[in-house]
């Protein structure tokens, strides 16, 4: 619902923009400041990202059906004018988004992390993601550090237990000569 749902619906509302902006050019010059900063991750590794979907295709079926409803429970506030629903619906949604910690990592932090040191060159994140898909491990959440370009980067990989972890700090080791730690 915070991960991997929120790239769907950022992508959802850029191919929206798009076909919008086949009619009307105006769009593409008024998609500005909260258009781009709700779409940010739809810049995502497409590759990557049919990868996490596919892997966690059912949880996000659901999660496709929930939103439906609430598009379509919107959608009957604005049918029947419902003035003061709309306005609970924007408060409520102030007052749940405003509660949430504000920190860089999340009110979660990251106890199964695996720290990968990967080279620069194109693909490499799915290279890894592809190779924990193969033997169907789940990843929590992924990022990038300390990149430069011509010398190692690291990638972040995030597990829900430190079995996972290891399952992938071992397939990554049987298909890579990448160094890997569990702290950095």
């Amino acid at each position: 619902m915070v991960s991997h749902f929120p790239h769907i619906i950022a992508a959802s509302l850029v191919h929206q923009a798009s076909r919008a902006d086949e009619g009307n050019p105006l769009v593409n010059r008024l998609a500005a400041g909260g258009f781009r900063d709700i779409t940010r991750i739809a810049s995502s590794n497409p590759r990557m990202w049919r990868d996490i979907l596919l892997q966690n295709r059912e949880v996000l079926i659901s999660l496709l059906t929930d939103w439906q409803d609430e598009m379509g429970r919107v959608k009957e506030l604005l049918v029947t004018k419902d003035r003061d629903s709309i306005y609970d619906f924007f408060d409520s949604a102030k007052k749940y988004r405003d509660s949430l910690p504000v920190s860089d990592k999340g009110a979660i932090p990251s106890f199964y992390d695996l720290f990968v040191d990967v080279p620069d060159y194109p693909g490499v994140i799915s290279e890894i993601t592809g190779y924990l898909a193969v033997e169907n491990i789940s990843i929590t959440n992924i990022r990038i550090i300390e990149t430069r370009e011509d010398i190692y980067g690291v990638l972040v990989i995030s597990f829900q237990t430190p079995e996972d972890r290891a399952r992938a700090k071992e397939c990554i080791g049987k298909n890579t000569d990448y160094d890997m730690s569990l702290a950095k």
